[in-house]
C-alpha cells in the first residue's frame, strides 16, 4: 500500500512527465501535424518508460517506482468526479426553451450518435466477437464508453465491469478510447480538407487546414466572459472553485448513497455496483443553481471551474494511457481493431448520411462538431468546428455548447452510459441491442421530420406576398 509520501512523488513525477510531453510535442512537427495532445503524448511516454515499455527490456517496473503506478492507476477513477462535476459547474444555464430552439438538432443527433455506438457494438458482439474470440457480451456497451466517454468514462466504470465479470474490458476500451482520440483528429482533419475540395458540399471554411495552424485541442475549449478571478471572502476564485467542486460531488455521493438506501429497502442491489461520477454532474448543477438563487453565483468562476476540469482531464489521459496493459490489448487485438473500425465507419456515415438530413443549414459544419466528440470528446468537437468554420461564420458554436447542457448528464460518459452494462446484465445484449437500434432510428426520424419543418418555414419566410 502506498504513502502520502508516494502521492507527492507520484505527482512530482506525472508533472515531469506532463513537462517531457510538452517539449517533444514543441519539437516535433510531425505530432503536431496531427494535432495530438500533450496529455496523450505523455501518455504514451509514461507507457514507453514503465513496466509496459521500458520494464519489459530490462525485466523491471522501469524507470518509476511500483508506488507510482499504484497512485498513477488510482487516479483517473478518482479524477473523473471532479471532471463530471466541471461540466456544468458556473455555467449560465439560459431557459430550457432558448436552449432546445438553437440546440435541439445537436441533441438529437448526439442522441443518434450513442445509441448508434451501442447498436453497432451490439450487432458486432453477437454476430462476430463472442462467437469467434469468447468477448464478453457487455463489450457491446463498449464503443459508446470509449470513444463518446473517453478515458475518463472507462475509469469511472472500471468496478463496475469487474462486478460483472468483465474486467478485461477494461484496457480493451482505454486501448480503444486512445484510438479515438488520433483518429477522430486525424481523420476529421481528412474529411474536413475532402468537404473543402468538393464543390458538392457548401462549407463557411474555404482554404484546407494545415498543421502550420498548431490548433492544440488541448486549449480550445470555449471561453466565457473574461472578468478577472479576483479574490472573495478571503479565497482566490481557483479555491472557490475547488470548494464548489468539492461541494459538488458531496451532493453527488449524498444522491448516490440515497438512491442506493432506498433501493435495498426494495430488496436490490442495483446502485450497489452503480459509479459516482453521473452524481456529480447533478451535483454541479445544484450547487450552481443554489449559489445563483441566494446570489452568490458570481462567486463560481466558470473559468477556474473550467481549468481544474481541464486538468481533471489531463491527469486522467495521461494516468490511463500511462499504465495500460499491453498484454491485455495485445491477448484482444482482433476485437479491438474491428470494434475502432466500425466505430469509426459509423461516425462517417453520421456525417455524411444522417447530418446533411437532420441539420437544416450549415449541415457539414454541424455534423463535423459531433464527429469530433463522437470519437474524441468536446475538445476535440470544437477543435473540429474552429477548422471548419475559424471566423464563427455558422451558428454552430453555439448550439453545439448548449447541446451540452442536454446530453452531457445522459450520454458520452452521463447516466445512460453508466447503466448500459447493468442493462446488459439484467436485459441479456440480443434485447439491449434491439431497443438500441429502435432509439437510433426513431431520434433519426425525429430529427429529418424536424429538419424537414424548419425548411419549410425558413422558405416560407422567404417567399414575398404575391411572388
Amino acid at each position: 500500500m502506498w504513502t502520502a509520501n508516494d502521492v507527492g512523488e507520484s505527482l512530482v513525477l506525472l508533472a515531469l512527465v506532463f513537462l517531457g510531453a510538452a517539449l517533444i510535442r514543441k519539437w516535433s512537427s510531425h505530432l503536431r501535424a496531427l494535432f495530438l495532445p500533450t496529455a496523450v503524448i505523455g501518455g504514451f511516454l509514461a507507457l514507453a518508460l514503465g513496466p509496459e515499455g521500458v520494464g519489459r527490456l530490462t525485466g523491471s517496473s522501469g524507470i518509476f517506482p511500483d508506488q507510482t503506478f499504484q497512485v498513477w492507476q488510482a487516479l483517473p477513477g478518482l479524477l473523473i468526479n471532479v471532471m463530471a462535476a466541471s461540466l456544468l459547474l458556473g455555467e449560465q444555464l439560459p431557459a430550457p426553451g432558448k436552449i432546445w430552439s438553437v440546440a435541439g438538432p445537436h441533441v438529437i443527433m448526439a442522441g443518434i450518435m450513442s445509441a448508434g455506438q451501442f447498436a453497432v457494438a451490439g450487432v458486432i458482439v453477437l454476430v462476430l466477437l463472442e462467437p469467434a474470440f469468447g468477448f464478453s457480451d457487455k463489450g457491446g456497451a463498449l464503443i459508446e464508453l470509449s470513444f463518446a466517454g473517453g478515458h475518463g468514462t472507462l475509469a469511472g466504470l472500471g468496478p463496475v465491469l469487474e462486478a460483472y465479470g468483465a474486467g478485461d474490458l477494461v484496457e480493451v476500451g482505454l486501448g480503444l478510447a486512445t484510438i479515438g482520440l488520433v483518429t477522430g483528429v486525424v481523420i476529421g482533419t481528412i474529411l474536413i480538407n475532402y468537404a473543402i475540395s468538393s464543390p458538392s458540399i457548401p462549407i463557411a471554411r474555404q482554404n484546407p487546414t494545415t498543421p502550420d495552424e498548431d490548433l492544440d485541442i488541448d486549449h480550445h475549449l470555449p471561453r466565457p466572459g473574461q472578468e478577472p478571478m479576483d479574490e472573495w471572502q478571503g479565497m482566490s476564485q481557483v479555491t472557490g472553485a475547488t470548494v464548489a467542486l468539492g461541494v459538488s460531488i458531496a451532493v453527488g455521493i449524498v444522491l448516490l448513497e440515497f438512491l442506493r438506501w432506498i433501493f435495498g429497502l426494495l430488496g436490490s442491489d442495483f446502485f450497489e455496483k452503480f459509479p459516482l461520477f453521473p452524481f456529480t454532474i447533478i451535483g454541479g448543477v445544484i450547487v450552481q443553481l443554489v449559489a445563483v438563487r441566494y446570489g452568490f453565483g458570481w462567486a463560481v468562476n466558470r473559468r477556474a471551474v473550467e481549468g481544474l476540469g481541464g486538468l481533471s482531464i489531463d491527469g486522467i489521459v495521461i494516468c490511463a494511457i500511462g499504465t495500460l496493459s499491453l498484454s491485455a490489448l495485445g491477448s484482444n487485438i482482433g476485437p479491438l481493431v474491428i470494434l475502432a473500425a466500425a466505430s469509426v465507419a459509423w461516425s462517417i456515415v453520421l456525417v455524411f448520411v444522417i447530418g446533411r438530413r437532420v441539420f437544416d443549414r450549415d449541415w457539414f459544419e454541424h455534423s463535423i462538431a459531433e464527429f469530433g466528440e463522437g470519437q474524441g470528446n468536446v475538445a476535440t468537437g470544437f477543435m473540429m468546428l474552429d477548422m471548419v468554420d475559424p471566423a464563427r461564420q455558422t451558428g454552430v458554436a453555439r448550439g453545439y455548447s448548449y447541446r451540452q447542457l442536454f446530453t452531457r448528464p445522459l450520454v458520452g460518459g452521463g447516466f445512460i452510459s453508466a447503466l448500459s452494462v447493468p442493462l446488459i446484465a439484467a436485459l441479456g445484449l440480443p434485447i439491449f441491442t434491439i431497443l438500441t437500434v429502435a432509439i437510433g432510428v426513431g431520434l433519426t426520424i425525429w430529427g429529418v421530420r424536424r429538419a424537414t419543418v424548419e425548411q419549410g418555414a425558413i422558405q416560407g419566410a422567404s417567399v414575398k406576398p404575391g411572388g
